[in-house]
């Protein structure tokens, strides 16, 4: 061997040992605030609610927490879990997600009448108008969305590229949104957002009521997730999926 390479082994050798030995990059938690305003709905009301959202990253898992609901994508596994913290039991869901696809074989009639039913148009206008939200460079996109019942939202997102795990978040969104009867397209509009929504703003008239809705992102930071954070927590109970409970039927 060379004499150069002599004196360069011994220094390769420490530096390879090095990454070896090197953790994994931290996780990423992004925090937002989630605001609604107050609902009512014939016999039915709901106060304006303020709530916290906390999205957890690390490579091909997403974990989102609000109120007392938590939901975790494992695209490694293919699953999507929907946890219900109240009485500690969690749904686990195969991917694709898809709403006839959990009513189950026995029961395609029925999903296709609620299908047809709750039937989502989806319109999406990229814009090039841009501003910055809190510290990230963002773009305006509007979606605007119709359903078959007369629902109407007019979404208005800035989308940034800052957030670089943007596709596996938006994928979280995306499996949610499919959870509902005739959202396929809306699900697939979703996914193919070309950044994630640092700040949406929707205004929604459904059966009737009008009101308006806005989530914006407030921090990003670096930091090692807690130990088990992207599975159903221990002594929570497995429980059976129901598609329509989900849809609010």
């Amino acid at each position: 061997m060379p004499r150069r390479l002599q004196l360069l082994a011994p220094l390769l050798t420490v530096l390879i040992a090095a990454l070896v030995a090197a953790p994994a990059a931290a996780d990423s938690l992004l925090i937002l605030k989630s605001h609604a305003d107050a609902l009512q709905l014939k016999e039915e009301s709901q106060p304006a609610r303020d709530t916290e959202v906390r999205l957890w990253v690390a490579g091909d898992k997403v974990r989102r927490d609000e109120g007392d609901s938590s939901m975790i994508l494992r695209l490694d596994r293919n699953k999507l879990y929907l946890i219900h913290h109240p009485d500690k039991t969690y749904n686990e869901l195969p991917l694709p997600a898809d709403f006839a696809r959990y009513m189950g074989k026995e029961k395609v009639d029925l999903a296709q009448a609620w299908v047809q039913k709750m039937r989502l148009t989806v319109k999406v206008t990229p814009a090039s108008e841009t501003k910055k939200v809190n510290s990230w460079t963002s773009r305006r996109t509007q979606m605007d969305i119709t359903s078959a019942m007369g629902m109407k939202i007019t979404t208005t997102l800035w989308l940034s590229k800052d957030i670089a795990a943007y596709p596996v978040l938006n994928k979280l969104t995306a499996a949610l949104a499919a959870l509902q009867p005739g959202a396929s397209e809306w699900s697939q509009k979703l996914e193919q957002l070309d950044g994630f929504p640092v700040l949406k703003e929707d205004d929604v008239d459904a059966l009737g009521a009008h009101f308006k809705t806005r989530e914006e992102l407030v921090t990003v930071e670096t930091k090692d997730a807690p130990a088990g954070l992207y599975d159903p927590p221990a002594g929570y109970t497995a429980a059976p999926f129901d598609p329509l409970a989900s849809a609010g039927g």
